[in-house]
C-alpha cells in the first residue's frame, strides 16, 4: 500500500529493529489496554482511552532515534512504551498518583509527556500540539542537529486548524517533521467523510510534502516506511506525511459505546482483518521467529509485569489537595539587572529595538518571527529594524497566520528551553492563535513543572500613534481590527504573564526581563506610545517632571522585575486618592494628577501596574491603606475587563478601609474605536474624566 518511498539517503545510518522485541512492546500495549479497560469498568478510576488497533505506532518510534522528539496523541500507548519501556508511568497516570512523571496526576490518562524522553506534553484538544511540533521542527532546522520531530493524530485531527497550520509551517519552511495521521475512519462517533473530502494523501502531497499511504495493520511495513522517510527528513527533503490506514477495534474512550454507532458485522470484520498485534504474531510464526507457545508466553509475561507494577503503583501516594495552586507560573530565576551605562532620551519604539538587540547579544539563538518583521524597515512599526541591520537572520517574516507564528515561538522555546519571540502585528489578530496561546499557558501547570514554554508574544495594542489623548489629541487610523486594548483576552488565562509598559524605560527593561522568563509572556505595546514624547499637563506646556526620567533609557543590558508596580506621588501633603492604571492610561492618569494637584494642592498616588498578571497587590495595598480612595483607569470597555477585575479586587479587599466606593473609569462599550477623530476622542477615557473623579473625592 505504501507509495512514493525511495531508499535511504546515501550515507544515512540504517536503523535495525528486532521484530520479536517490537512484538513484545505491541503485546504489552494491548495487554495494558485490556487491563485499564477492565479497571475502569470496575470503577477503579473514572476514565480510560484505548490504543487497540493503533499498536503499530511502536514501529514508527522504533524507526526513529532516541534524540528525536515525539508528539503523541492519546492512542499512542505503544509508541510511549517503545520509547520509554515504562509501564509504571501509564498506571500512575491512570490512578492519578503523585509519582506520575507525566503530570503528577493532573492530566487525564493516555496523555503522554516526558521531557527526559523528548515526549511533548499531550493535550485533549485534538491536534492542539500540531503548531508546537512545527516550532520544534523549526528549532531542529536552525540548530542543524539532524533531529526529527514526530507529530501523531487521528483522522479527526486532520480536520483541525492546528493540523493545517502544521502543514503550512512544515512545507513552507521544509521542516524535519514526520506527520502521522491514523485513519481508523472514526473521530469519536463521526465518520471520516465528515472530516475531509477527496484523497487526503494527495492533498498533502500537493502542498509539497512527501506523502504516502501505509497499511498500519502491517507493523513491518510501517517500520520500513518510517525508517526510509526519516532518512529523507534528515537529508533535508521533508516534511513527510504518513497516512496510516488502521482499524478501530474498540470505542474512542470509556465515554462511548462502539455498538451504538457500528454494526456487529462491521466490528467483527474489523477485529478479524485490522488487528496489528494479531498480524505481527502471525508474521513472526510464519517466519519461524516465534511459535504459538511463544506468543502465549509473551502475553502471560506482559500480564504478570503489569500486575506487579499495578500492585506497586497502588501503594504510592495520592495527590494532596493542598498543592492545587502549585506551579502555575514560573517567574524569572535571575534577579533583575540594574543599568550600568549612560542614558539617552529615546521613544518607546527605539527602546523595543534596543531590548531585542541586547537579548540577541546574549542569546544568539533568539529571534523574532512575525508578519513583515524581516522586511528592510523592521515591520510596519519598525520594531525589528536594528535586528535586521545588525543581526541578519534574527528577524524573520512569517506567513499571514497568527497561529503559525505562536506555534513557532512556543514549540521552538520548548525545544531550546529559552525564550523565543513571536510578533502579532495587532492584538486584535491574536484570536486565530488563541488555542495555541492558551495551551502554552498551561504546559508548566499540566506537566507539574516538567515542561516550560518560555515564549514571548509581542503585540501592538490600542489605537494609533500620537501619545495620550489629553496631551496630543486624536491619533486616527486605528479603527476596527487595529485598536483593541487586548488585556482582557490574556489576564484571565492562568499561566500567562501579561505585561503592558507605559514608557520607553519600562519597555526596554521589561522586554529584556521577558527573555529570562520560564512561562509564556504576552507583551502588549501601546501603539500610541511608540513615538510619544513625555506628556505635558496641558497642551503645549512643559513635560511633566515626574515622568521625564522614564524617557531616559540606559544603553546596554538591564531589566525590570515582573510583578512590581511603579508608584509615583504627585504633589505633597495628605494624598487624596490612589489611581491604578497601566499603558496609555497611566500617562492619562499622570496628566490628571498633575492638573489636580496644581489646581487643588494635596497629593495623588498614581500606580503603573506594568505587569498585569500577576499584578502587584502590595503596591495597591500600601497606597489604598493610606489614601482610602481608589480609581481604576482602563482603555477597555466596562464589560468583562481586566480593569473591572482590579476594581472588584480593591472593593473586596479594602471595603472597610475605603471612604467611598472605588471608581472605574473606562472606554465606552462600543465594538471598537471609530476611525474618525471626534468619535475616537470620545471613545477613550481622558485626564478630564479622572480629574472630575478626583474633584468629587476632594469635596466628599
Amino acid at each position: 500500500m505504501t507509495t512514493n518511498v525511495t531508499a535511504s539517503a546515501p550515507g544515512s545510518e540504517a536503523r535495525t529493529m528486532d521484530p520479536v522485541e517490537l512484538y513484545r512492546t505491541m503485546v504489552m500495549a494491548r495487554t495494558m489496554n485490556d487491563v485499564l479497560k477492565a479497571r475502569k469498568t470496575q470503577g477503579r478510576f473514572p476514565f480510560y482511552i484505548g490504543c487497540a488497533g493503533h499498536e503499530s505506532m511502536a514501529a514508527v518510534v522504533a524507526a526513529l532515534d532516541e534524540e528525536d522528539w515525539l508528539s503523541f496523541y492519546y492512542r499512542d500507548l505503544a509508541g510511549w512504551l517503545q520509547r520509554t519501556k515504562d509501564i509504571h508511568a501509564v498506571l500512575r497516570a491512570a490512578y492519578s498518583r503523585e509519582t506520575d512523571q507525566m503530570c503528577s496526576g493532573r492530566n487525564m490518562p493516555s496523555h503522554y509527556s516526558s521531557r527526559k524522553f523528548h515526549v511533548l506534553p499531550a493535550f485533549s484538544e485534538v491536534g492542539g500540539l500540531a503548531p508546537f511540533a512545527g516550532g520544534v521542527g523549526w528549532a531542529f532546522k536552525r540548530d542543524g542537529s539532524n533531529r526529527v520531530v514526530l507529530f501523531s493524530g487521528g483522522d479527526g485531527t486532520a480536520a483541525t486548524n492546528d493540523f493545517n497550520v502544521l502543514l503550512r509551517q512544515a512545507t513552507v519552511h521544509k521542516l524535519p517533521v514526520l506527520i502521522t495521521i491514523w485513519n481508523n475512519h472514526w473521530a469519536i462517533m463521526t465518520e471520516q467523510q465528515a472530516q475531509w473530502a477527496g484523497d487526503l494523501t494527495a492533498q498533502v502531497r500537493a502542498m509539497d510534502a512527501i506523502a504516502v499511504d501505509v497499511d498500519a495493520v502491517n507493523p513491518i511495513e510501517v517500520y520500513e516506511t518510517a525508517r526510509q522517510l526519516a532518512a529523507r527528513l534528515r537529508n533535508g527533503e521533508g516534511p513527510v506525511f504518513m497516512h496510516m490506514h488502521c482499524g478501530l477495534l474498540e470505542a474512542h474512550s470509556s465515554s462511548t459505546d462502539i455498538r451504538r454507532y457500528r454494526t456487529r458485522e462491521e466490528i467483527e470484520e474489523t477485529t478479524r482483518t485490522k488487528d496489528p498485534v494479531k498480524r505481527m504474531g502471525e508474521m513472526l510464526v510464519e517466519r519461524g521467529q516465534l511459535t504459538a507457545e511463544d506468543i502465549e508466553r509473551i502475553r502471560d509475561e506482559a500480564k504478570a509485569q503489569i500486575d506487579a507494577a499495578e500492585e506497586q503503583v497502588l501503594s504510592e501516594p495520592e495527590v494532596p489537595a493542598g498543592r492545587v495552586m502549585a506551579r502555575v507560573i514560573e517567574m524569572p530565576a535571575m534577579p533583575p539587572q540594574a543599568p550600568t551605562e549612560a542614558t539617552r532620551k529615546i521613544p518607546m519604539i527605539e527602546a523595543v529595538n534596543d531590548a531585542l538587540v541586547e537579548i540577541v547579544k546574549r542569546d544568539p539563538g533568539f529571534f523574532v518571527f512575525g508578519q513583515d518583521v524581516g522586511s528592510s524597515t523592521g515591520g510596519v512599526f519598525n520594531a525589528t529594524q536594528r535586528l535586521m541591520k545588525e543581526y541578519p537572520g534574527t528577524a524573520i517574516s512569517s506567513a499571514l497566520n497568527e497561529q503559525f507564528i505562536a506555534g513557532i515561538a512556543a514549540g521552538c522555546s520548548m525545544a531550546d528551553d529559552k525564550a523565543r519571540c513571536g510578533e502579532v502585528q495587532f492584538v486584535d489578530y491574536h484570536q486565530s492563535a488563541t488555542q495555541t496561546i492558551r495551551l502554552a499557558a498551561r504546559i508548566y501547570y499540566q506537566s507539574f513543572g516538567d515542561w516550560n514554554c518560555p515564549m514571548i508574544l509581542r503585540m501592538k495594542a490600542g489605537s494609533g500613534g500620537g501619545g495620550p489623548i489629553s496631551d496630543s489629541g486624536a491619533a486616527g487610523g486605528g479603527a476596527f481590527g487595529h485598536s483593541n486594548a487586548g488585556e482582557q483576552w490574556f489576564t484571565n488565562v492562568p499561566g500567562l504573564i501579561t505585561v503592558c509598559p507605559s514608557n520607553p524605560y519600562d519597555a526596554k527593561g521589561l522586554l529584556i526581563e521577558a527573555s529570562q522568563t520560564r512561562s509564556p509572556v504576552i507583551f502588549l505595546e501601546r501603539g500610541r506610545l511608540y513615538r510619544a514624547d513625555v506628556p505635558s499637563a496641558t497642551k503645549g506646556g512643559a513635560p511633566i517632571p515626574e515622568l521625564a526620567e522614564l524617557w531616559n533609557v540606559p544603553d546596554g543590558y538591564f531589566s525590570e522585575p515582573f510583578g512590581k508596580a511603579r508608584t509615583i506621588r504627585f504633589g505633597s501633603g495628605a494624598p487624596v486618592a490612589t489611581v491604578v492604571s497601566w499603558g496609555m492610561m497611566f500617562l492619562e492618569s499622570a496628566i490628571a494628577a498633575a492638573r489636580f494637584v496644581e489646581a487643588h494642592g494635596g497629593a495623588v498616588d498614581v500606580i503603573d501596574l506594568r505587569t498585569l498578571a500577576p499584578f502587584d497587590t502590595e503596591a495597591i495595598r500600601a497606597s489604598v491603606k493610606e489614601t482610602n480612595r481608589a480609581i481604576v483607569v482602563t482603555e477597555e470597555p466596562d464589560l468583562t475587563s481586566f480593569g473591572r477585575h482590579i476594581h472588584s479586587w480593591i472593593a473586596e479587599n479594602f471595603f472597610w478601609d475605603l471612604d467611598t466606593a472605588p471608581v472605574l473609569v473606562t472606554a465606552v462599550a462600543a465594538p471598537a474605536v471609530p476611525y474618525n477623530a471626534p468619535e475616537e476622542t470620545e471613545f477613550y477615557p481622558t485626564a478630564d474624566n479622572i480629574v472630575a473623579t478626583l474633584e468629587r473625592f476632594n469635596r466628599e
